[in-house]
């Protein structure tokens, strides 16, 4: 039965077949790529335009991105404060360091972003240094 089948209706066979399966593909994962390619239009790549697309479908708000850069910033900042406050005695210096790190952070004045570095604080406070915050000693750092 194999000997029927010559090398060249194997060939003829097999480029038909490899044809139909990049059709299909295409048609599926590219459906607007092929009509626009059978309409006649230009088909530019644009690897820009690929990568602004996807960022446009992962990120609603660019501000919102560069808040949160500025969130790990601030955090970075306040451990750093924390780590040399573990000997300080003086309460208020370290309420006026935090308050100087925050103030230079306006945009983290939103609701979410305070009540998130009030909690972070509330918590990490007593377990770096020797004392204890209050939330309004918390809302004291905010108002300077």
């Amino acid at each position: 039965m194999l000997e029927a089948i010559t090398w060249n209706d194997y060939f003829i066979t097999l480029a038909i077949g490899i044809i139909a399966y990049y059709l299909i593909i295409i048609g599926l994962y590219y459906p607007k790529e092929l009509r626009s390619l059978i309409s006649g239009k230009s088909l530019q790549f644009n690897p820009t335009g690929q990568r602004e697309k996807e960022r446009k479908l992962s990120r609603t708000d660019p501000t919102e991105t560069d808040r949160f850069e500025e969130l790990e910033l601030t955090v970075a900042e306040i451990q750093g404060i924390l780590g040399r406050a573990e000997n300080m005695t003086d309460k208020k210096l370290l309420l006026k360091q935090l308050s100087e790190v925050l103030s230079s952070h306006p945009g983290l004045r939103d609701p979410a972003y305070r009540v998130a570095i009030g909690n972070y604080l509330s918590e990490n406070i007593p377990k770096q240094t020797r004392h204890n915050i209050s939330e309004s000693e918390l809302e004291t750092i905010w108002t300077v």
